[in-house]
């Protein structure tokens, strides 16, 4: 998968915003993320995110915009601007290049030009996404297991990878990571959703719990140890998942009960999605709606089913029918191994440290293995 840049776009003209939008749609290396008709809210909007490159419409005054860009450029240096405009002449090029822009184009050539353009900015300025990658896991229902799915892949991510790797905990009623690893932190997922100012890899890693070296937690609000109740608002949740690629190689979310608005986001802003369910009717049905609506968004290649507690002797659905059900051939087999799960949740412990040698381990590396190789084969 091809990792895009987020840009800002300054403009009022609606024509100019569908040229954009469909550049950014269209295979070009950026995704178009906010979008502004005044140069003061852009201003807010910088100081706030990490966002590095942008298109900067100067009409219909391109005067006063390019004053604006002047000052905005002795605020952010490394801001990356390509000016926009109707018209193009030698003092409006020269005038812009003196703001700080990087090129110019006229509008009239957004669609043919933009894309190229700004790779080749992009490329030249070094201004690439940061490659941490991103794993959500939602769950098809209650008690499918997704938090053990979570947390044994963010442990055999670090132990496979040798780096940082980050887990969140967005449940809002349970907090079944703080119980399942027994930490607690005055601090997490709630407090860095809410923050007011900027949000960057440093108030991540301030926030989250060590669970142990290169494995940190940010805890879900029924999780903090102390008695202040936050309600998780997923605003800034962009904003704090590209914190996260800066700070650790691999973050892996919990997103179970979610709302479908924050689902669909979570699902476009991540580098894989894996739906948890049980082969049974009830769960299949749940992440068969889930899946196909993934689909339908185009998100198909980076989705991965995953059946937990398999047994071979006693289940309710085949295998193949689930398949069939769920209209994908890519499922991956999690086997039911009572035994083990449970002397990691009475050690507070993940698998590979609690049962090393058990098959249920040996899934989970497999299911690593598929993940490193499509990772880097995007």
């Amino acid at each position: 998968m091809t990792a895009k840049i987020d840009i800002f776009l300054l403009t009022g003209d609606k024509d100019t915003i569908v040229q954009v939008q469909s550049v950014s749609q269209n295979g070009s290396p950026i995704r178009l993320g906010g979008v502004f008709s005044e140069p003061a809210d852009l201003k807010s909007y910088l100081e706030k995110t990490e966002i590095q490159a942008g298109i900067f419409d100067i009409d219909p005054d391109p005067e006063r915009r390019l004053n604006c860009l002047e000052t905005l450029m002795r605020e952010h240096p490394k801001l990356c601007a390509i000016v926009v405009s109707k018209t193009m002449s030698q003092n409006l090029i020269l005038s812009a290049m003196q703001a700080g822009a990087r090129h110019f184009l006229q509008k009239s050539t957004l669609n043919k030009e933009l894309g190229g353009v700004m790779g080749k900015l992009l490329q030249h300025m070094g201004l690439k996404r940061a490659t941490g990658s991103v794993l959500t896991v939602f769950s098809s229902s209650g008690g499918c297991g997704a938090t053990t799915v979570a947390l044994n892949m963010a442990m055999e991510l670090r132990l496979t990878s040798q780096k940082p790797v980050l887990m969140i905990d967005l449940d809002r009623c349970y907090g079944a990571a703080s119980a399942y690893l027994d930490i607690e932190s005055d601090y997490g997922i709630a407090d860095v959703l809410t923050h007011d100012g900027k949000i960057d890899k440093h108030l991540i890693q301030s926030s989250s719990a060590s669970y142990m070296e290169n494995f940190h937690v940010l805890l879900s609000p029924a999780g903090i140890s102390n008695s202040r109740v936050k309600t998780m608002k997923t605003g800034n949740l962009k904003n704090v998942l590209e914190a996260c690629r800066e700070a650790y190689a691999y973050t892996v979310i919990d997103a179970p009960r979610l709302d479908d608005e924050t689902v669909n986001e979570l699902a476009e802003l991540s580098d894989f999605t894996i739906v948890v369910f049980q082969l049974t009717i009830k769960d299949l049905k749940f992440a068969r709606s889930m899946i196909s609506s993934f689909k339908q968004r185009g998100q198909m290649d980076k989705v991965i089913p995953l059946a937990n507690r398999f047994q071979k002797r006693s289940r309710l659905v085949a295998v193949e029918s689930g398949k069939q059900a769920l209209g994908s051939d890519q499922m991956v087999l999690i086997r039911s191994d009572w035994r083990s799960a449970m002397n990691c949740l009475n050690k507070g412990k993940t698998l590979a440290e609690a049962a090393p040698r058990s098959g249920m381990r040996k899934d989970f590396l497999k299911l690593i293995s598929r993940i490193h190789r499509s990772d880097n084969e995007g």
